[in-house]
């Protein structure tokens, strides 16, 4: 079996902002087990977050307050989960395909300690992980320190002292880096680099999965990339959405301008739409633009973006592409809640896919598929054949 696991400190899963880019991360990449660190929210406030991302299984170490906190996600059908171990900073897990036979194999999604004595007792945790080990293992997630000079730019001048638990952590568990594809570092603040975000594995694991592949993700909302681990490097195409009339144009600047002009051409109120919607459609075309292609372009132009400036401290042009993804996400979003026609109190969440299935619905539901003609015959299709 192929797995994606995908692993995101998304500093913060209370706001709107996370689910909108969350589930847009989720639709192009569709891991099977997600890995959340950092929350920064807890309890109820959580539980509810946490159902509204789309999946049924799931494993919780709460946050305290503002810190900490990872959540493992999965769907049953997919994949099957149990639970090893839990610790303040780590969930060991065992992972096996659902339903069939195969290769099991253990994952550890971390959340190390900001400070450094803290993680010390990470360390030792994961020493004694290994001790009984005799399976594939992997770690990810967030090991909030750098192994290498060049893994840091900008800041304080580079400390070795204060990465070598790290170095020796790894060195005593037998652990390798499986590297990464795209920008280097993972972690960006004040104008200081790092690269904190990374996946560890044993050489059981990576026999088990010779062609595996880590990629740093676009960077957009949280100071932290996300990491897509992979074993399956094909990646569906999403496909075209049909033209209808956005509430998202009226999130854009020059939308009313071409309101009010469209609106002084005509003399009838049916020539005043019918100029409008002329209007409209020129507009969407050659202004706002098709929503998934600028959103995929866009995607596309932060990926280059990050590859040419990825050692530039500063980068205007970067925060003003992922200023304009998040607009782009945002509209996605109002195109899937105008086409459901449900009230967003209703849903419970913000979730594109549910409101795409609703609408999908909505469409078989209104299919003509028979019609009766004026002599009381049943006419099916175009060809006006007629039923018994």
């Amino acid at each position: 079996m192929n797995y994606k696991v995908f692993v995101w400190n998304c500093q913060g899963a209370g706001s709107r902002r996370f689910t909108r880019v969350f589930n847009e991360y989720k639709r192009r990449h569709r891991p099977q087990i997600v890995i959340i660190v950092e929350p920064r929210i807890s309890g109820d406030r959580a539980k509810d977050v946490r159902q509204s991302l789309g999946f049924d299984k799931e494993f919780v170490v709460e946050a305290v307050g503002f810190s900490g906190g990872i959540w493992v996600l999965w769907n049953s059908t997919d994949i099957c989960l149990s639970q090893v171990n839990a610790h303040a900073q780590f969930i060991h897990i065992q992972v096996e395909p659902a339903g069939v036979p195969g290769h099991k194999w253990l994952l550890t999604a971390v959340y190390a300690n900001p400070a450094p004595m803290q993680r010390r007792v990470l360390w030792e945790a994961l020493r004694e992980l290994a001790e009984d080990q005799d399976q594939a293992w992997a770690i990810m997630g967030d090991f909030n320190s750098i192994l290498r000079p060049e893994e840091k730019l900008g800041g304080a001048p580079f400390d070795s002292s204060r990465i070598q638990d790290f170095q020796d952590c790894i060195n005593d568990t037998s652990l390798v880096d499986l590297g990464y594809r795209g920008p280097p570092f993972t972690w960006f603040r004040n104008g200081v680099r790092e690269r904190l975000d990374r996946v560890l594995a044993n050489n059981m694991w990576t026999s088990l999965f010779p062609e595996v592949s880590v990629r740093h993700l676009p960077r957009v909302k949280s100071d932290h990339r996300p990491l897509l681990l992979s074993t399956d490097l094909s990646c569906p195409p999403a496909g075209p959405k049909p033209f209808r009339f956005l509430a998202a144009w009226l999130t854009h600047d020059e939308f009313t301008p071409m309101l009010q002009e469209a609106w002084a051409k005509g003399t009838s109120f049916i020539g005043l739409a019918e100029e409008f919607a002329k209007e409209a459609i020129r507009w969407n075309h050659h202004v706002f633009g098709h929503i998934l292609r600028k959103k995929d372009a866009l995607l596309r132009k932060l990926e280059d973006l990050e590859k040419r400036d990825g050692r530039l401290s500063v980068s205007p042009q970067l925060e003003a592409t992922r200023e304009d993804l998040e607009t782009i996400l945002f509209q996605e979003e109002l195109l899937w809640y105008q086409k459901s026609r449900l009230e967003w109190i209703v849903s419970g969440d913000r979730n594109t896919a549910y409101f795409h299935a609703r609408t999908l619905k909505r469409r078989k539901r209104n299919r003509i598929l028979v019609l009766k003609n004026n002599e009381g015959d049943w006419v099916l299709g175009n060809s006006g054949e007629q039923s018994s």
